[in-house]
């Protein structure tokens, strides 16, 4: 068993760029979300685990937002190389993983459309991410 009882190990996210890389592309392939999320665990303000069986999660502990001094589980990358169904699979593995953390609220943000219906009933939409690029200044990307 891994961390917290589940099947999740945490491992050196450089080490496993090979698996993980590819993963983070499918989730955004225009952003720069692999160099950060390496960034992060490299400065250990993130970790990244590995289930053999289902992929990845690079998690971080973050202060609420609600400013009432509780931590929240923020999941930086949920990404799977196992079949479909692994959101519902991992979620009671996630739920391990907080508790032991000392969170009390797991907080995601994605790009998918679908994820509102591959979520469960018990999560909430608290805030949508607009984004576009400021008018009059190049991309870094461009080009």
């Amino acid at each position: 068993m891994g961390v917290s009882g589940t099947p999740f190990r945490i491992v050196d996210i450089d080490e496993e760029w090979g698996r993980i890389g590819p993963l983070v592309q499918g989730v955004d392939p225009y952003d720069n979300a692999g160099q950060d999320l390496r960034r992060c665990c490299r400065e250990n303000r993130a970790l990244c685990l590995i289930s053999e069986a289902d992929g990845a999660l690079v998690l971080s502990l973050e202060p609420d937002r609600y400013g009432r001094g509780e931590l929240e589980l923020f999941v930086r990358l949920a990404a799977s190389w196992g079949p479909g169904g692994s959101i519902q699979r991992n979620d009671a593995h996630l739920d391990a993983i907080a508790r032991g953390m000392g969170a009390v609220r797991i907080v995601c943000y994605s790009a998918r459309p679908g994820m509102r219906k591959a979520l469960g009933p018990e999560w909430v939409t608290r805030y949508i991410a607009f984004e576009r690029a400021v008018h009059g200044v190049e991309s870094r990307s461009a080009g």
